[in-house]
């Protein structure tokens, strides 16, 4: 809206109904009305009535607590409100005071013509019109509503009438009828149709004057005849024509299938009651229409009528009716009304509270609608994945032509079974369907998540515990460390260290005894006494030394040799060829092995000036032979110093492979170099600890 309208509907008071009837057409929100007039209220629910006065009439909601059953028709009144948008947008003239001034008699209806009506120029009128009742229908929306169809001089209207005024089948009885009705123009319908256009709301059956009744028989009434060659435009508009024949086909509740005598087929859409049953001979009546392929009916009547015997067409077998012969699908209209016989697997089934029985049936690559409404007690013995034959009269969908479409269309394709003798049952599904697996799948799927969640409950559970054991099992197994440990360097303090010092402080004593009568004596007990305090300052550098060293956490001896002999060899050359598995032996021979190469190696080197030493081992069963090599200055096995003159490497070593019960054998000349050769006995398995 404009700011010029705006300003207008602010400050402009509409004192006319047709004022406010422009206003609520151009959707004017705002405007303010103050009329006076009479009253008509024509809608069941007292929610509105019209007000005529002299410019014409309106249409105004009663929007206050009171609704309009206290009023009626000839008021005249004073009404005031304001024009406002409904729930959907559409401007209304809504009531807010009332005021009733007196009561008069109605005038006369408008005599007027259908197409006064359609121009317009009776908008919210009471008129009167006159014209034939050609069809009569219930409103599927709004089941308590009537609607008629009123024709003159090739013109219709609708009129719409309340369910609770009249009976259904009282106002079929009406059609064909000549009459003049009474009612009020309505511009639009006030439900869900918005492009139905104008109407006649009647307000009682009263309403409608029978001029001429309707014929005594309805079948009294041209037959069809078949136009040919002729536009759908040439076919009498709403013209009622009969037909007889043989009902062929049942479906979709009020739809049969007649074949006349000449073998015509002709579809009729019955206006209600009863359903003739397949194979009856009828006679029909009702509104001709056409789908462009042949002539039918709707909104018709039947009777029984005795007529020539027709006979069944014979059953076609066919693989498909949905494809030409070279394989593309297409529909052919001339299988309508003929007898086919398919088979194929049902792929699904219809609820007992549909209104329809349709079973989908799966022919190798194409899907055809299978109708039983006619024939439910088929669907007993009939479940999802049967493998069924079918006998059935085809039916190609379509809809009739309007003049308001370009043609209609063929929807698809329909087997109506005729009787229940027409499906038969080939074959049932395995035990195994589709809903049976799924709910099986379902089932273990939530037993497997049920397991897993049990395991995983139980993997935590199981985790903390063994968390739990795992520090404690750290907890004694460092004890225990601690222990081997504390063991190991009281031994070597034991059996090195305090000998050396034992032997040290014998030394001093024997050079306090000879030093005032032979000072010569007391010297070399003082040299053995320095010597041995050397030796106990190296065995004690060396248990620090592996206290800190991490040789024994290697995976093999090579590399723990090497790093055990790193700090002490310098620029020697050392090769190592220990083929002895790590986790074949116990850490405590691993150190002892380790101690034993170290002593000669270090001898070697500080004794006999070796350049290079090399390193040996192996293992033979429970005897593991290792052997130290070098290039020194040798030295002579049998006059080398010992314990006596303060030396207790080769000593030291003895005593470690006694422990071993081994064997330990020197090879050395003076000049030639030195080798060693150690043998160890060892378990089979490896040891702990």
């Amino acid at each position: 809206m404009s700011t010029l309208s705006f300003l207008f509907a602010s400050v402009v008071m509409l004192t006319n109904a047709i004022d406010v009837t422009s206003a609520v057409h151009r959707s004017v929100k705002g405007a303010s009305f103050d009329l006076r007039g009479m009253i008509s209220p024509y809608v069941p629910n007292h929610s509105c009535f019209l007000l005529t006065d002299a410019s014409g009439a309106t249409r105004i909601e009663y929007c206050t607590d009171n609704d309009t059953k206290h009023l009626q028709r000839g008021d005249i009144v004073h009404v005031k409100g304001m024009i406002a948008p409904d729930p959907s947008g559409i401007g209304i003239a809504i009531c807010s005071q009332l005021v009733t001034i007196t009561h008069c008699d109605l005038p006369p209806c408008d005599m007027v013509s259908i197409a006064d009506i359609k121009s317009g120029r009776c908008d919210n009128l009471s008129v009167k019109v006159f014209g034939t009742i050609k069809e009569v229908f219930r409103d599927e929306i709004s089941p308590t509503w009537y609607y008629l169809i009123l024709t003159d001089d090739n013109k219709s209207i609708y009129l719409t009438l309340h369910g609770s005024c009249v009976r259904l089948d009282t106002l079929q009885k009406m059609t064909g009828a000549f009459v003049a009705v009474s009612g009020l123009c309505s511009p639009w319908d006030y439900g869900y149709r918005v492009t139905l256009g104008r109407l006649i709301n009647l307000l009682d059956f009263k309403d409608i004057e029978v001029i001429r009744p309707a014929p005594a028989d309805p079948f009294d009434v041209p037959e069809v005849v078949t136009i040919r060659f002729h536009s759908p435009e040439d076919i009498p508009p709403l013209e009622r024509r009969r037909l007889s024949g043989k009902v062929i086909a049942v479906w979709r509740g009020n739809r049969i299938l007649v074949k006349g005598v000449n073998g015509d087929v002709h579809t009729v859409e019955l206006s209600g009651g009863p359903v003739p049953e397949y194979g009856a001979m009828i006679e029909a009546a009702g509104l001709l229409k056409t789908d462009l392929y042949r002539m039918n009916l709707s909104d018709a009547i039947w009777r029984y009528k005795d007529i020539t015997a027709i006979k069944d067409d014979e059953v076609e077998e066919v693989h498909t009716i949905l494809t030409d012969a070279k394989g593309s699908s297409r529909i052919i209209p001339t299988v309508h009304g003929r007898t086919f016989r398919i088979r194929g697997t049902v792929q699904d089934q219809p609820s007992s509270d549909m209104q329809y029985a349709l079973i989908t049936l799966k022919c190798d690559k194409e899907t055809i609608p299978v109708d039983v409404s006619a024939n439910r007690s088929v669907l007993d013995g009939i479940s999802i994945g049967c493998v069924i034959e079918v006998t059935g009269t085809c039916i190609v969908e379509c809809d009739n032509w309007h003049s308001y479409s370009a043609f209609p269309h063929v929807t698809g394709i329909t087997l109506v079974v005729r009787n229940p003798s027409d499906i038969k049952i080939i074959s049932r599904p395995p035990w195994w369907t589709p809903g049976r697996l799924a709910a099986t799948i379902g089932i273990l799927i939530v037993v497997i998540i049920g397991i897993f969640l049990w395991n995983r409950m139980l993997r935590r559970i199981i985790e903390k515990r063994g968390r739990q054991l795992f520090k404690e099992q750290v907890a004694r197994i460092g004890s225990e460390l601690r222990i081997d440990e504390r063991t190991r360097l009281a031994i070597e303090l034991h059996d090195s260290i305090a000998q050396n010092l034992t032997g040290v402080a014998l030394e001093i004593n024997a050079a306090n005894r000879t030093a005032d009568t032979d000072l010569a004596k007391a010297h070399k007990h003082l040299n053995i006494a320095s010597t041995s305090l050397k030796s106990c300052r190296n065995e004690l550098r060396y248990c620090l030394w592996d206290l800190r060293n991490s040789a024994l956490e290697k995976p093999n001896m090579d590399d723990a040799i090497r790093q055990t002999l790193a700090p002490h060899l310098g620029d020697t050359a050392l090769h190592i060829r220990f083929n002895v598995p790590r986790e074949r032996i116990s850490d405590k021979t691993a150190h002892a092995i380790m101690r034993i190469v170290r002593e000669l190696s270090v001898n070697a080197v500080r004794h006999g000036a070796a350049a290079s030493i090399w390193v040996a081992g192996s293992v033979d069963g429970t005897k593991l032979l290792f052997s130290v090599r070098d290039n020194g200055s040798g030295f002579d096995p049998d006059n080398c110093p010992g314990a006596a003159q303060g030396h207790f490497g080769l000593t030291g070593i003895r005593e470690r492979v006694d422990v071993f019960e081994g064997e330990m054998k020197i090879d050395s000349e003076i000049g030639r170099g030195s080798k060693i050769t150690i043998m160890l006995n060892i378990p089979q398995e490896k040891e702990k600890g």
